[in-house]
């Protein structure tokens, strides 16, 4: 039985609630009548934090099979061909959830600990893993590099980095350290701002795709850290108004970023967040994740720009 087939919630950052599920009814349409793997129209890129994603070894945050399989089933019914993760602690801990996916592949980082960003993407998905962005590490052991990906399916080649921002955590015990993550945030959001320009200005690839826990969101307007980001002519986040799925009074920190070129890629108003805290038992989401996958689609037919 498809654990999370009978109800979810999808939030929305359009403008208007009902235009949205009608298209998203529409994609869903398209991909069930056909073979997922062979759409040649469309590609649905995210991001995922999967918390303490562990190999089942004195993991943070224990995990049985039966967890392992619901997260997988997450995955499934968000319809992701190329997802972005966090929280990842190595080749194991992503194995034991990929046995229950069909027709996955990944790559995981290994120089963040038990925390690594990594990439979960479906085989007919051409991917090159390039380096680590290390201009990310602003300071070595407080924060993460990014990873840098080469991707194409159909017409569309794109370059892809994964993040994970430094958090401002139950950790950070007082105003020091809490004004100190927030310090390194703003260093990484302009590192990686210099980043975005030093590609568009010095190559041909004008394809940009960033996605990650960016530990922040654009709108705020006390403390900010992601100004840089925010104020870059060259890129725009789509999940700039997306609200958190476990605490819908705060706004997500999850974001996917585009260069301006891929705009004309993007199929309007499909950026969504599947809430799986609707579709499951309290205890089984929170062996989930306490943040929920976002996505967004892309057409693949148009001719390549680059």
């Amino acid at each position: 039985m498809n654990l999370l087939s009978s109800k979810y919630n999808i939030k929305n950052v359009g403008k208007a609630i009902y235009p949205v599920l009608i298209l998203l009814l529409s994609i869903v349409a398209i991909n069930c009548s056909n073979d997922i793997d062979e759409n040649t129209e469309f590609i649905t890129i995210g991001t995922f934090n999967i918390a303490w994603l562990g190999d089942g070894i004195n993991d943070n945050n224990p995990r049985v099979d039966n967890d392992y399989k619901i997260i997988a089933e997450v995955i499934s019914n968000s319809y992701a061909d190329i997802i972005g993760l966090e929280e990842i602690e190595n080749e194991a801990a992503l194995g034991k959830l990929t046995k229950y996916l069909d027709n996955f592949s990944f790559f995981v980082g290994n120089e963040s600990g038990e925390q690594n960003p990594a990439i979960l993407f479906r085989n007919n998905i051409h991917l090159t893993q390039l380096r680590y962005v290390h201009e990310l590490e602003v300071e070595p052991n407080k924060t993460k590099p990014g990873i840098l990906f080469e991707v194409r399916k159909g017409n569309f080649d794109w370059l892809m980095m994964v993040v994970h921002f430094k958090s401002t955590s139950r950790y950070d015990s007082t105003d020091e350290l809490q004004d100190l993550s927030r310090q390194l945030r703003r260093k990484q959001a302009a590192a990686l701002s210099l980043w975005v320009d030093s590609v568009l200005n010095t190559s041909n690839e004008k394809d940009i795709i960033i996605v990650g826990d960016f530990n922040d969101y654009p709108g705020r307007k006390s403390e900010a850290t992601l100004t840089n980001l925010v104020e870059n002519k060259n890129i725009e986040f789509l999940t700039n108004d997306m609200k958190s799925c476990k605490y819908d009074y705060l706004y997500s920190i999850d974001h996917i970023i585009i260069s301006q070129s891929v705009k004309e890629r993007y199929l309007s108003n499909s950026v969504r967040m599947y809430n799986f805290f609707d579709a499951l038992t309290e205890a089984d989401a929170e062996k989930v994740s306490d943040h929920c996958p976002v996505f967004a689609t892309f057409n693949i037919s148009i001719k390549d720009n680059d």
